[in-house]
């Protein structure tokens, strides 16, 4: 990535952040709820078997009450953990299994790395769908993250495990706060991937 358009990508993650802080709890539980109710309405994911979620922070919409509902559903539920560069999605077994997660140092609820659980690109089905966070999102459906890559690797590496064993692509959606939402086009590089939708209230 070249230093102007780096550059122009952290004054836009550093306003964001600013603006996102400022948001109370309650206001950001009520566009979530909202939210969870358009995602768990979409077609694409009553259809689905095998789910990613974000474990989300604030600033972002609120992802507890999806994965509950999921579990309730029998759907199999995938959370993301990180190590180093790069992240897997690995199984939550129970609602009191996701409970239990310990915090990692962003405060997020994340399996252990020395824990041993089901990777989702281990199995025969592979992933149907993924809900993606991101820090701001403009009206052409870009999606700025907050700058690790982490997504942007993983869709690739998902959709190639799935091409390789004879299943679509994975479904992409993410979700936002109505003041994550820009009117003005995001600077965006080649690796950026864009979500496929993006649900807000």
């Amino acid at each position: 990535m070249n230093p102007a358009l780096r550059a122009l990508k952290n004054t836009v993650r550093k306003d964001m952040r600013q603006k996102l802080a400022a948001l109370s709890t309650d206001e950001i539980k009520r566009q979530s709820s909202i939210v969870t109710e358009k995602l768990l309405n979409m077609p694409a994911l009553k259809e689905s078997q095998t789910v990613s979620v974000y474990i989300s922070m604030h600033g972002e919409i609120c992802t507890q009450d999806l994965i509950h509902a999921l579990l309730i559903q029998k759907k199999a539920c995938y959370v993301p953990r990180c190590h180093g560069k790069d992240m897997d999605m690995v199984k939550i077994e129970s609602w009191e299994d996701f409970l239990a997660l310990p915090k990692n140092s962003w405060n997020i609820p994340e399996p252990r790395i020395d824990e041993e659980r089901e990777n989702v690109l281990n199995t025969s089905r592979g992933l149907d769908f993924i809900v993606m966070p991101g820090l701001a999102f403009d009206r052409a459906g870009t999606r700025m993250g907050h700058g690790r890559g982490y997504y942007d690797n993983y869709l690739v590496k998902a959709n190639n495990y799935n091409r390789s064993i004879g299943r679509p692509d994975v479904k992409t959606v993410a979700l936002a706060l109505t003041e994550q939402m820009v009117d003005e086009p995001l600077p965006r590089c080649e690796t950026d991937i864009n979500p496929q939708d993006i649900l807000h209230p």
